[in-house]
């Protein structure tokens, strides 16, 4: 899995708008998050998690915490997440459910999450796709529009669930543990499905039932 692009609107301590270029930053092989406390290095992981599966990084965290407390009231937060499996190129984008001022009267009202998915038709789109800030521009189909949609569909293009990805791709703070001290067989079919390694399952079970099969016959 590559990840391409990373727009943030609303979102943790960003109250305005901040783009990061994974791609850029990941063509060294390495880069570094660095910061002091507070200053959003856990936010911009919780935003590719939310980005991906709706919910943020750590298990114990609420996602309520991915809008911003200084984010316009009116304005909503949007993650604009560009990443490439091999399925495809997608981008999608989320927003969290807010509470927003009513457009008549006084009080305030419920605006709901929001997410949309699409495939992106090749690599020289990327940088189109990426100045679309609106996003439905040329080169981007329309995949999914609803959550439950949205989700089903990553979920199959990544290979991964929520916790397996935390857990093999993007380890939250204090969370590295908590897979070390999971059982054999948990870690057994979170690897297999990261690395592919199910033929070998596969090859085993044949041997030992050609073992089998070759002790009926001597006996």
């Amino acid at each position: 899995m590559k990840l391409h692009h990373l727009r943030l609107t609303g979102i943790g301590p960003f109250a305005g708008t901040v783009e990061i270029d994974l791609a850029a930053l990941g063509a060294s092989g390495m880069f570094l998050l660095e910061g002091p406390t507070g200053s959003g290095k856990s936010t911009i992981l919780d935003a590719v998690v939310y980005a991906l599966y709706g919910q943020v990084a750590g298990s114990a965290t609420s996602a309520d915490r991915i809008r911003s407390q200084f984010a316009p009231p009116a304005e909503a937060s949007v993650v604009d997440l560009i990443f490439e499996t091999a399925s495809g190129i997608h981008r999608v984008r989320r927003s969290p459910e807010y509470q927003r001022p009513k457009l008549r009267g006084t009080g305030t009202t419920k605006e709901q999450a929001k997410a949309v998915l699409w495939r992106i038709g090749s690599p020289q789109l990327i940088e189109d796709v990426i100045a679309d800030t609106a996003g439905g521009g040329s080169g981007l189909d329309v995949i999914a529009t609803r959550i439950d949609e949205v989700g089903r569909e990553i979920q199959r293009a990544v290979g991964l669930t929520r916790e397996q990805f935390t857990q093999t791709v993007l380890l939250p703070q204090n969370e590295f543990a908590r897979f070390l001290r999971a059982g054999t067989t948990e870690r057994q079919a979170v690897l297999q499905r990261v690395f592919g390694t199910e033929i070998y399952d596969r090859v085993e079970r044949q041997l030992e039932e050609m073992r089998k099969q070759a002790r009926r016959q001597v006996d």
